[in-house]
């Protein structure tokens, strides 16, 4: 999933390139500020592309990791090297909200959608808590369970890799995503940079 925000910003960046360059080979080589419907349209695409780059960007920078230990539930940042590691016995309990989030229509669809956001708080002996995104409703049941087990002793956590090519297989849609977004950013990248 993160791999999509790293590409959105490529694209929207070498975007912005190709509008800049755009507008500069319009104007004789030279960027000048006029009060021309080109300009201003040219001001909407850099806004827009700068607007989606910036939106990837905080998402990118706010995702959250929930690793589990054998004694020890680590929280961590996806890019920053904040940690916070709590031991299974500090743990008051977790708990998790469901917030309706109302969306407005998509591209194959109109009207409002309801969908759930989740919002786990981890309360903790000493009165403080913790609230994180890292979970959906099923992953917030499936640790509540693996926690209570590995609290009693019950289980212990191996590592455990799912073969290459079932993995392959169950993430086939995002690599052929992915693959069709680097062929074109690798082409426009090509048509900036190296084509004059």
């Amino acid at each position: 999933m993160n791999v999509f925000f790293v590409i959105g910003i490529i694209f929207c960046g070498l975007m912005i390139k190709l509008a800049l360059n755009s507008f500069i080979s319009q104007n004789n080589g030279v960027f000048k500020i006029s009060n021309t419907v080109e300009f201003y349209s040219f001001l909407a695409i850099i806004i827009g592309f700068l607007v989606i780059i910036l939106g990837a960007l905080f998402y990118l920078l706010k995702i959250q990791i929930l690793r589990l230990t054998n004694e020890h539930l680590v929280l961590s940042y996806l890019f920053f090297p904040y940690k916070i590691k709590i031991k299974f016995d500090d743990i008051k309990q977790i708990r998790q909200i469901s917030k309706e989030v109302k969306t407005s229509g998509t591209l194959f669809s109109e009207g409002i959608h309801i969908t759930n956001s989740f919002e786990t708080y981890i309360d903790l002996e000493n009165g403080k808590s913790i609230k994180t995104y890292a979970l959906n409703k099923y992953e917030y049941q499936e640790v509540l369970k693996l926690i209570r087990k590995l609290k009693t002793g019950e289980g212990k956590l191996e590592d455990c890799e799912l073969p290459r090519i079932l993995y392959f297989i169950e993430n086939i849609s995002a690599f052929l995503f992915l693959i069709l977004a680097l062929v074109l950013i690798t082409g426009l990248s090509n048509a900036l940079f190296f084509n004059n």
